[in-house]
């Protein structure tokens, strides 16, 4: 199956929002691990939150986010490489 990697941004101001959105929202990504800039971007800089995840399309893989994080977020197909 396609793996995925989400890559949603938010300004400082929104984490709140990007965190609240998640309420009520069914998803497999609830409650798990995710990499995030949020408590480490204390300087104003734009806040970031990291998915990898299989899904059979781009589209699926988005849809596990909720509306207002999805709108934010670029998907981008990853696949494994050896670096020389």
């Amino acid at each position: 199956m396609p793996r995925y990697l989400l890559a949603h941004t938010h300004e400082p101001a929104d984490c709140a929002v990007a965190f609240a959105a998640w309420r009520g929202y069914e998803s497999p990504l609830r409650h798990e691990l995710a990499s995030a800039s949020c408590s480490t971007n204390g300087d104003g800089r734009t806040h970031r939150i990291w998915w990898e995840l299989e899904a059979s399309t781009g589209h699926e893989a988005l849809a596990q986010l909720p509306p207002w994080v999805a709108e934010r977020t670029e998907v981008n197909q990853i696949g494994d490489v050896t670096i020389p």
